[in-house]
């Protein structure tokens, strides 16, 4: 829709760029403390987390109402699309977990068990995983999405804050918020 969508923290609002002018075209009401989003291109709607009551809420991009919300772990923060398997993977800062959302459904599973205040997530397209960068025990846990199990844990530096996949040479890389570095995970070999 030639759109982008801009999450608002403290007014629990989402901004509505339109991309050819620029402009801000309109603002959605979301849940409270709106942190991340992701989009879902199978069935064009983007998901919102909302740190503050625990919750995401569905944009439909086409009309852009909101649905649910939709009840995940304490303090939902970061969110990543699995394209592969149509289902979204929210970190919950508080608890230490990750919850599923099957986007055919929106029905919520898991949790499953990461390390300490998961943070950043990204999916890895090629070898179908979700990597969670935890930010207080300085690892990253790998979740195989075609099982919804954790399958490991990689020690990297200090607070992982923000992680990216590199399709092109299949890599991972986190920003380790409190040494400013950078570790690059080969996702082939973790």
């Amino acid at each position: 829709n030639n759109r982008m969508y801009v999450v608002n923290f403290t007014d629990d609002t989402v901004s509505v760029i339109d991309t050819a002018t620029n402009a801000v075209t309109g603002t959605i009401t979301v849940g409270t403390g709106p942190a991340d989003i992701a989009f879902d291109s199978a069935n064009n709607r983007m998901y919102v987390t909302n740190f503050a009551d625990d919750t995401v809420s569905v944009i439909d991009t086409a009309t852009n109402a909101v649905t649910g919300p939709l009840t995940v772990g304490t303090g939902p923060y970061g969110i990543a699309f699995d394209s592969a398997n149509n289902r979204m993977y929210v970190t919950n800062y508080i608890d230490g977990t990750v919850s599923v959302i099957d986007t055919t459904t929106n029905a919520v599973t898991g949790p499953l068990t990461v390390g300490t205040n998961p943070w950043g997530i990204a999916f890895d397209s090629a070898n179908n995983r979700m990597y969670v960068a935890n930010n207080t025990d300085g690892t990253v846990s790998v979740i195989d999405t075609t099982t919804n199990a954790v399958t490991g844990t990689i020690t990297v530096g200090t607070n992982p804050y923000g992680i990216a996949f590199d399709s092109a040479n299949n890599r991972m890389y986190v920003a380790n918020h409190n040494d400013d570095t950078v570790s690059v995970i080969d996702t082939a070999t973790n």
